[in-house]
C-alpha cells in the first residue's frame, strides 16, 4: 500500500526531539568549535550559544533519562536476587555489632 502513513523508521527533519545522544552531543562539539574559533559578530556567537545550550541540555536529559533507566534496571534485579536486605536485617545487623 503506498498511501499508508509515513515509516516509522523514516526520520522526520520536524522531530527535533527524536535526536539522538549522538548525533546532540556531535552538534554541540562542532558549536564549541565555531565559537572557540572567533571570528563571529556578538549575534552571530549569541545564536550560536543559545544553540549551544539547548543542545548541552538536550544531552543532560538523555543522559538522566538513561541514568535513571539503569538505576531501577539494577534495583529490580537486585531485589530479583535477593541482594537488597531488608530494612529490619540492615538495622538488626547494627545492633548485634554494638
Amino acid at each position: 500500500m503506498t498511501d499508508s502513513p509515513q515509516n516509522p523508521d523514516e526520520k522526520s527533519p520536524s522531530k527535533p526531539a527524536a535526536k539522538t545522544f549522538e548525533n546532540s552531543f556531535s552538534q554541540l562539539e562542532d558549536v564549541v568549535r565555531k565559537l572557540e574559533a572567533g571570528g563571529l559578530s556578538l549575534d552571530e556567537a549569541t545564536k550560536l550559544f543559545e544553540s549551544g545550550m539547548k543542545l548541552a541540555t538536550r544531552c543532560n536529559e538523555i543522559l538522566s533519562s538513561s541514568e535513571l533507566k539503569i538505576t531501577r534496571l539494577q534495583a529490580n534485579f537486585a531485589e530479583q536476587m535477593n541482594l537488597v536486605p531488608a530494612p529490619e536485617d540492615h538495622d538488626d545487623a547494627n545492633d548485634e555489632d554494638a
